[in-house]
């Protein structure tokens, strides 16, 4: 078992601060051989917290479904009917949304032309599923790219994108469910009024909370593809107004196949995403008020890779009250890890400064996670490439209380850095260490004087911790970048 502890500090004038621990269990794949796949994993929890996992194989098109027993997944279970096969890719596929034990999966058949949208569901927690349920009704066209979630009455909600015969104009439309997704009622376009029209190859998501809906797609406003966000408080009746929730202004002249993921917290709605309107492909969180209409209120970058080649890309988000945890792909420059934040203040600012690896593995073969926190426990799937098949980690949070020195200030500058750092603080003696984003320790010292400066010219560039004390009295996140 490993233990991260995830750097999240609220620095206060008592003496007494607390301080997220996560336990990392040790890593279960979720199949014992490769023949099932590992193909964009999706999880959910059904009663008692019981993660069952979605996934498919690419090469065949089959869809799959493990149900954690114990310590171990148990056999997957075939999800399609004979002579069915479904569009899967590494960017778009399954969803699934459970409540209780009510599980809804939803999926995009194959030919990617004129095959429908339909959903299987689970009355026992995905112990058995339902034949085929048509989702789309739509006349004309494809629909695809479906998405969901699952209200607190256990009916469904789903979205897809719309195309005419041409193949042109794609919109999202969506239909909701009122019998636990045995049924869909018509389907309602919501992106009509927005500029433009939907990015034809990016997956949306779907969030509901209460009363409150939210459609989550990119945009493409003459080649501008940002995320909007689309609302409603009446429980997906009316839709009563835009905003875009990653004002980036991102100009590129094809699709990034990459879509949003969002969550509903403490009432306004929290939008995690990837742009490269930077340059490099970079994940963003943003937080959208949403009454009396939505307010586009923060959006900030997650820290970023430590090799300035490197690229962050589909980004999760999940989390309840001041609890919020992101998960996302990270290369530096080709291989790929999975990095998380967590705050348990609901400071985006924790969260951003918060990161670490999740993935066991250091041979860079991890990618599209998925994450759901709930009652203290963090559970993430994601796929590996060189076992070829998907990993489950379980994480559990605690709250350790830290002794604090009072009224003593403590101040790093230059922040960013190019060789050296200035540490200002009265604290003489004390002990100082570096850790990079693995969590390795890659240098230490003593404060040996008002403003002690530590030469860092032999790290490479990226972004470190420091932690002034061996008690932890102090964090702060620098970044070497000369």
């Amino acid at each position: 078992m490993k233990l991260f502890i995830a750097f999240l500090f609220t620095f206060l004038s008592v003496v007494l601060w607390s301080q997220p621990i996560i336990s990392w269990e040790e890593e279960i794949f979720v199949t014992q051989t490769n023949e099932f796949g590992n193909t964009r994993p999706r999880i959910c929890l059904t009663a008692q917290d019981i993660p069952l996992v979605v996934f498919g194989k690419a090469s065949s098109g089959l869809l799959y479904t493990a149900r954690l027993v114990g310590s171990l997944f148990n056999t997957p279970l075939p999800l399609l009917p004979d002579n069915m096969t479904s569009y899967l890719t590494t960017w778009t596929g399954p969803d699934v949304a459970s409540n209780g034990d009510t599980v809804i999966v939803v999926f995009k058949a194959q030919p990617i032309d004129f095959g429908k949208v339909y959903s299987l569901r689970s009355l026992d927690g995905g112990l058995t599923f339902s034949d085929t349920i048509r989702v789309d009704n739509h006349p004309l066209g494809h629909a695809w790219l479906p998405s969901l979630d699952i209200d607190e009455n256990s009916n469904p909600s789903v979205v897809y994108m719309a195309h005419d015969l041409n193949g042109m104009n794609p919109t999202y439309n969506v239909v909701h469910s009122i019998n636990k997704g045995l049924t869909y009622e018509n389907e309602m376009e919501i992106t009509l009024a927005i500029p433009q029209e939907a990015c034809d190859c990016c997956p949306a998501e779907y969030v509901i909370n209460g009363n409150q809906h939210a459609l989550l797609y990119r945009n493409n406003d003459a080649n501008i593809r940002d995320i909007y966000a689309v609302y409603s408080d009446d429980d997906g009746a009316n839709y009563s107004s835009y905003v875009n929730v990653n004002d980036l202004n991102w100009a590129l002249n094809s699709c990034p196949s990459t879509g949003p993921h969002g969550i509903f917290n403490n009432g306004n709605l929290l939008t995690a995403s990837a742009s490269a309107a930077s340059g490099k492909y970079r994940a963003y969180l943003s937080e959208t008020v949403t009454s009396p209409s939505l307010v586009l209120q923060s959006q900030t970058m997650m820290t970023p890779p430590g090799n300035t080649n490197g690229a962050q890309n589909y980004p999760r988000i999940s989390g309840k009250n001041d609890t919020i945890v992101l998960i996302w792909q990270e290369s530096s420059p080709s291989n790929n890890d999975i990095f998380s934040g967590i705050t348990v203040s609901g400071s985006i600012q924790e969260l951003v400064d918060s990161k670490a690896i999740v993935n066991d593995s250091t041979l860079g073969s991890q990618s599209n996670p998925d994450i759901i926190y709930a009652n203290g426990k963090i559970h993430c799937v994601f796929q590996d490439a060189i076992s070829g098949k998907v990993i489950y980690k379980r994480g559990i949070l605690s709250m350790n209380s830290i002794s604090q020195i009072p009224n003593q200030d403590i101040i790093v500058f230059p922040n960013p850095l190019s060789t050296s750092l200035t540490i200002k603080s009265n604290l003489l003696t004390t002990s100082y260490t570096i850790y990079n984003v693995l969590g390795e320790i890659v240098q230490t010292g003593v404060l040996t004087s008002l403003q002690t400066e530590v030469n860092l010219s032999a790290l490479p560039n990226g972004t470190y911790q420091l932690i002034i004390g061996k008690d932890q009295l102090k964090s702060f996140q620098i970044i070497k970048n000369n």
